[in-house]
């Protein structure tokens, strides 16, 4: 009895303070517990002895009563039948489900009002949105609202064409309808309708007439995009002869190199001549000329016969080319003088055009052409012709780009709302994938301000967007004097003045009045840009962030200071030209009905265009021109022979000897190389007491270099190591342990000189590990051997020095050389000597003084 009790006190008393509502009292527990008590001592029945169920086993109806009406404990699970039946009895009243019924609608109308509040701040503007709208409703601010609208939808590019479309949806009427106008309202009213205005309500009213002159100079702007779309078309329907006159048309009639070339009409002929760029092993038909300008010229072409020399050659020489027959855009006419003055002062009486310098006017056909161009002799002198040159041809191209689209573009507008107009809507295929068509790379921030400028005067803009912070980012305020300027050469103050950063990238966006810098890459015509910078955005494999979709479509690629690059990483300048051309992965809102068809087949790189203009040929940009220049419309590589050489340029009177090294393959030259320096340069060097010490080993290459200082480190020679990364402070302590002969030999690498120009004093023997690129670096090593210990004084040039009194003539130069060379040799001795020295069989040494 204690023990029921005990149970049905704790558990009974529990649910009968629940169902009273109120919380029970303690005598109606202990009657509860006293009736479940005697109830207990009753045999139970077979069901009632049964195991109770849990909670997940319960219906639906049984959890919603238990959860409804009692507390889920484990206990109630262990509770007997007796406690069971007494907890089901229970007494509900009226009131409490009016009350528990009330709540649950209170309840849903709280949750419903809930929704009701989100979905209206949903609905509700934000801030944002109503400075906005206050923006668009505002006559002062409708020019920016509007720029800001077109920009966040990506068709700022073409709010020319957009404004046309408008106005010409408004006026467009037959001459019939306009006298029927007339005959029924007057003249009066079709006046009426060209001057009528969004003036529905008063407030706007008002609003219009405080800012009249605002909305008078939106509107010149926007009839002035309309006229010059309609002067578009109307001159395309003057040149093709007819309103609805196709593409076929166009390429049968044009003259115009541009539509001779880049005309979707090409695409079925472009087969045979990708056949003889590529599946006949890039067989191009070569043929060699002179050139009183060029010099020596050879040209490369898909489609001439090899050996002959075309009738028309001769012709072409003599040929005087001006803007007009050249189909220069006339918009660039006016400003191709002023542009190009400077130029043409330089060159002096010897033009005989008053437009083109001899140079220029040598360049401008091939160019005009779209022929792919390897010009390698650009100097300081010719430098500036060069840069406007293709400046113009590179405004040109996108003028007629653009004006070709606005053309099509209006053709199609005038078919859709010509109610008697076929149902067959004419196609035009004049695009890309993207707008970018020219890309123009360059080494340094200071040749990208000449570019700009150029474009700029050239393209007559009036407006120029982000022009200070172009300035500001490219250009130096006050540049700063080095005293060491003064003896340094004219080449290396030209390449190293202003802003020497390597590491940008710009578009740039024309429209008929603006020149807009900083343009986002897809809404650019023009990219200038560095290897590097466009590196940094192309990425690597496995990269998550990396995009080079805005090289897919690009017709133009100017590199200029091509040998500039060799002295920076030329890996890069190959992965842009990988990543050309090819098949973009997004769309970014391409009309691909409007996509060329040979750019749809993949083919684009054989339409681009490449010109690389540098100041010397290489191996390196040899093997790069011939890799990537696929054009279909030929090729040219124009070079120069070498008459003497810049050994003539060598002040000291210093014998030099310069040893062939034999190899049979490319690949075997460099051990090659190393194997021939340490077993015959190096120990010759460590042989006399004269030569082993104040000895300069100049090194071409980084990885030469590399080799070279871990085996002297390695062999423990007294040496000291330059090179384009050793900071200023070792820089300094090598060139001073050199110079007072605390080592021996000083590794120097080429890289180093082209970027610093250091006079290295104390240098009294010189050794060519192999001979420079630039041509002009032989001479300026060697010219160090005639230097004074100190400007301006007679003293020793080492301490080593004043105790073995060496003189000029203890002085000494080796220089090593395979038949790889060639090129390099030519430079430095001349054509004819250097192809002697190379062939030339039982002689390995050869000396000069």
């Amino acid at each position: 009895m204690a023990r029921g009790g005990k149970r049905g006190g704790g558990g009974g008393g529990g649910r009968g303070g629940r169902s009273n509502g109120k919380g029970g009292s303690s005598k109606d527990s202990k009657k509860s517990s006293g009736r479940v008590s005697g109830r207990g001592t009753s045999n139970p029945s077979a069901a009632e002895s049964k195991a109770p169920k849990k909670f997940g086993q319960l219906s639906r109806k049984e959890r919603d009563m238990m959860e409804e009406y009692g507390e889920l404990v484990p206990q109630d699970f262990e509770e007997d039948e007796s406690d069971r039946v007494a907890s089901f009895r229970k007494v509900v009243k009226e009131s409490d489900l009016d009350y528990q019924s009330a709540l649950k609608r209170d309840r849903e109308m709280a949750s419903d009002d809930e929704v009701e509040e989100d979905e209206y701040k949903l609905d509700r503007p934000s801030k944002f949105n109503k400075l906005l709208g206050i923006l668009k409703k505002s006559s002062k601010r409708q020019d920016e609202w509007k720029k800001r609208k077109l920009e966040e939808e990506g068709l700022e590019d073409i709010e020319d064409e957009e404004d046309a479309e408008v106005e010409e949806e408004v006026v467009t009427l037959t001459e019939a309808e306009r006298k029927a106008l007339i005959k029924k309202h007057g003249k009066g009213y079709l006046q009426a309708l060209d001057g009528e205005d969004d003036d529905d309500e008063e407030g706007d009213e008002d609003l219009q007439d405080e800012d009249m002159e605002g909305e008078e100079a939106n509107e010149a702007e926007e009839n002035a995009d309309e006229e010059e779309a309609k002067e578009l078309a109307e001159q395309q329907e003057e040149d093709d002869g007819s309103d609805d006159s196709d593409e076929e048309e166009i390429f049968k009639k044009s003259n115009d190199k541009f539509d001779r070339h880049f005309s979707d009409m090409v695409t079925p002929l472009l087969a045979p001549k990708v056949a003889v760029v590529e599946l006949a092993g890039n067989k191009w038909k070569s043929v060699s000329y002179e050139d009183p300008v060029l010099q020596r010229v050879e040209k490369f072409d898909t489609d001439n016969v090899e050996g002959q020399q075309r009738k028309d050659e001769k012709t072409k020489k003599n040929k005087q080319m001006d803007l007009e027959s050249l189909k220069i855009k006339q918009r660039i006419h006016s400003h191709w003088s002023e542009v190009n003055e400077s130029a043409q002062e330089a060159a002096g009486k010897s033009s005989s055009s008053k437009i083109f310098t001899p140079l220029q006017q040598a360049l401008v056909e091939p160019v005009t052409e779209y022929k792919d161009i390897l010009f390698t002799n650009r100097t300081l002198q010719n430098a500036k012709e060069i840069r406007n040159l293709y400046t113009l041809h590179a405004l040109n191209h996108v003028l007629k780009t653009r004006d070709r689209i606005l053309k099509n573009s209006g053709k199609l507008q005038r078919h859709q709302q010509n109610p008697e107009a076929s149902a067959i809507v004419p196609e035009f295929r004049d695009q890309g994938f993207t707008r970018p068509k020219v890309l123009i790379i360059l080494p340094f921030k200071n040749t990208v301000v000449d570019v700009v400028e150029s474009l700029i005067k050239l393209s007559g803009s009036t407006q120029q967007d982000n022009k200070k912070r172009f300035f500001d980012e490219f250009g130096v305020e006050d540049e700063e004097v080095d005293p060491r300027d003064a003896d340094r050469p004219a080449d290396f103050l030209e390449t190293f003045r202003g802003n020497i950063d390597d590491h940008f990238r710009v578009g740039v966006k024309f429209t008929r009045k603006t020149l807009k810098l900083y343009s986002d890459f897809y809404s650019a015509d023009l990219i200038l840009a560095s290897p590097l910078g466009l590196k940094t955005v192309i990425g690597a494999d496995g990269d998550k962030k990396r995009d080079f979709d805005f090289l897919s479509s690009v017709e133009v690629v100017i590199v200029d200071q091509t040998d500039d690059m060799l002295m920076q990483n030329w890996d890069h300048l190959e992965t842009v030209f990988e990543h050309m051309n090819m098949i973009p992965k997004d769309p970014h809102g391409c009309d691909f009905s409007r996509v060329r068809n040979w750019c749809l087949d993949g083919r684009s790189k054989y339409v681009r265009q490449t010109l690389m203009f540098s100041n010397f040929l290489t191996p390196e940009i040899n093997s790069f021109f011939k890799k990537f220049s696929r054009n279909v419309a030929g090729k040219i590589k124009i070079t120069q022979p070498y008459t003497d050489g810049s050994i003539v340029d060598v002040v000291p009177l210093v014998q030099q000897n310069f040893n062939r090294i034999e190899t049979r393959t490319l690949a075997q030259a460099d051990e090659a190389r190393f194997q021939y320096f340490i077993t015959q340069t190096l120990p010759q060097l460590r042989r006399s007491a004269v030569t082993q010490t104040h000895t300069m080993i100049y090194v071409p290459s980084y990885f030469d270099f590399v080799r070279l200082r871990n085996y002297f480190s390695e062999n423990k020679y007294s040496f000291a190591a330059i090179c384009e990364y050793t900071s200023n402070a070792n820089v300094s302590r090598a060139r001073s342990s050199f110079f007072h002969g605390e080592v021996s030999f000083l590794l120097y690498t080429e890289r180093f000189h082209f970027f610093r120009r250091y006079n290295i004093r104390g240098t009294f023997h010189l050794a060519f590990y192999g001979l420079p690129d630039h041509p002009q670096f032989y001479p300026e090593m060697l010219n160090l051997l005639a230097l004074p210990a100190a400007a301006g004084n007679e003293k020793s040039r080492s301490k080593h020095a004043a105790a073995t009194g060496l003189e000029d003539r203890a002085m000494s130069c080796t220089a090593l050389f395979t038949k790889y060379d060639l090129l390099k040799l030519q430079r430095i001795v001349g054509t004819e000597r250097a192809n002697s020295m190379c062939k030339q069989e039982g002689r390995d040494l050869f000396v000069f003084t």
